[in-house]
C-alpha cells in the first residue's frame, strides 16, 4: 500500500540529503556499522593506513548513499577509496546483518579532504595572526615616495 500522507511524503521531496529523523537514523546507522567493519579489517589490500568515516550522504529516496572518508596518510586515500568501493556489497549485507532494517542503501565511498582543508586553512589563519603580530607593523609603515615611514 502507498501512503501520500504526512511524514513520509515530505522525505520524498528534493535531491540530495535525506531529509528527516528517519534520513538522520539512517546516516547514522550505517556510518557507525561501516567504520565497526573497517576498524575490524577490510580484506582488500588497498584498503591501507587510518581510514575514518566522516559522514553518510543519503539520497532523497534512501536507496543510495555516499559514505565520505578520511584517509591518513593521504597517498592511500585513493587506493584505499578503489578497495572500499570494490567490496561495497559486502559493506551493505554488513549493515544488513548489523541491524534490524529490511533495506540497506547502496553504498559509494568517497574520499573527503575537508580535514585537510581545515587544517591548511587553520595554519594559514594561524600564520597570518603570527604576521601580524610580529612583522605585520613594519610593513605598514613601508617608505612612502617621499623616502619617510609616516
Amino acid at each position: 500500500m502507498h501512503r501520500e500522507g504526512g511524514h513520509e511524503h515530505a522525505s520524498r521531496h528534493g535531491a540530495g540529503r535525506a531529509p528527516g529523523h528517519r534520513g538522520a537514523q539512517l546516516a547514522s546507522l550505517v556510518q557507525r556499522i561501516v567504520q565497526n567493519e573497517i576498524l575490524r579489517g577490510v580484506s582488500d589490500p588497498r584498503v591501507r593506513g587510518m581510514v575514518t568515516v566522516l559522514g553518510v550522504d543519503l539520497a532523497a529516496d534512501l536507496e543510495d548513499a555516499t559514505v565520505r572518508v578520511s584517509v591518513l596518510p593521504a597517498e592511500f586515500g585513493p587506493l584505499a577509496v578503489q578497495g572500499l568501493n570494490h567490496g561495497a556489497a559486502h559493506l551493505r549485507q554488513a549493515v544488513l546483518k548489523g541491524s534490524r532494517i529490511r533495506h540497506a542503501p547502496r553504498l559509494r565511498f568517497a574520499l573527503d579532504d575537508s580535514l585537510k582543508r581545515a587544517a591548511a586553512l587553520e595554519s594559514a589563519m594561524r600564520e597570518a595572526a603570527a604576521d601580524a603580530g610580529s612583522g605585520g607593523a613594519a610593513d605598514e609603515g613601508a617608505p612612502g615616495d617621499d623616502g619617510t615611514t609616516e
